[in-house]
């Protein structure tokens, strides 16, 4: 493989792998939402504990994809 191939899948790696923690704290926050309202009907799978600590989750989750995605989107900005 040739050197620029390399560089390329490198800097690839960490923008799969934020759109996959973006996805995942999407997931996780539609799953607060169907928690909340399973509380709200009193069907409560999750108690008020369980949702507080996905919701910071998800976007504990959400902040670190943000920032591999800024992180990796400013790699190809400074690439000639």
């Amino acid at each position: 493989m040739s050197r620029p191939v390399l560089a390329t899948r490198r800097t690839l790696s960490p923008l799969v792998f934020a759109a996959f923690l973006t996805k995942l704290a999407k997931h996780l926050a539609l799953l607060v939402c169907l928690a909340i309202v399973g509380q709200a009907t009193g069907r409560a799978a999750f108690g008020q504990l369980t949702i507080l600590l996905l919701a910071v989750a998800a976007a504990l989750i959400h902040g670190l994809g943000q920032t591999l995605k800024r992180r990796s989107s400013s790699d190809f900005r400074a690439a000639p």
